[in-house]
């Protein structure tokens, strides 16, 4: 097959989702270090060369898979909140916890942003992702608008800069190695069935941060 230079915007669209689907792949199949751009070659329609016309490495590839996938975690939130239905607090937390659990790819990806993600990538891309992500606050205040009474802008914002910061923290905790869980049991003498499971823990967490909204369904 002859190879053809990209020159339309639906065409270099395409090539940036494959190159993206690519890297999803190597790191959900294993880590950071088996995303390389000899790696996505092997997955991609064109050459590793041509990588290079869109990325300049890896971390810019993982940056903008995670701007895509951020996307896709805002737009199922209509899903779980559909327009016009309250839930009470307890309702609330507990549609959270399992959403943040079905998008566990991308609770791991956002834990390297700060160590990894944000330090070999161009400043430009960091600009395109900081707007995405920034998506979260006008998403998260209308939510809930819709399910509290509280209409305070400042404590809307508190409670996403807030969650921000949970969701770049727990993947950890969601899903330690096997190893790991093993010494923290034996260290405090304890076994896992004595001690709340990770959803479990998500809710209760989720309930102290929402702890200062006044929800409709409960009033």
């Amino acid at each position: 097959m002859t190879f053809q230079r990209a020159r339309k915007k639906e065409q270099i669209e395409d090539r940036r989702r494959e190159i993206l689907t690519a890297a999803d792949r190597l790191f959900n199949e294993g880590c950071l270090e088996d995303v390389t751009f000899s790696r996505i070659a092997k997955d991609v329609s064109f050459t590793r060369q041509t990588i290079y016309t869109y990325y300049q490495t890896r971390e810019e590839v993982l940056l903008d898979l995670l701007s895509a996938k951020f996307k896709e975690f805002y737009e199922s939130i209509d899903q779980l909140f559909p327009p016009g239905k309250l839930f009470t607090r307890d309702e609330f937390c507990r549609r959270v916890a399992h959403h943040f659990i079905e998008h566990k790819a991308t609770l791991r990806l956002f834990s390297l942003r700060h160590t990894v993600l944000e330090e070999n990538v161009r400043y430009e891309n960091l600009v395109a992702f900081n707007r995405v992500m920034l998506q979260v606050f006008p998403t998260v205040k209308n939510l809930l608008r819709s399910q509290c009474s509280v209409a305070d802008d400042m404590l809307f914002d508190t409670f996403t800069f807030t969650m921000i910061s949970y969701f770049a923290s727990i993947y950890p905790i969601l899903e330690p190695h096997p190893n790991q869980l093993k010494a923290i049991f034996e260290a405090i003498g304890s076994t896992a069935e004595n001690h709340p499971t990770a959803e479990e823990c998500l809710i209760a967490s989720i309930k102290l941060m929402t702890a200062g909204l006044k929800f409709k369904k409960e009033e």
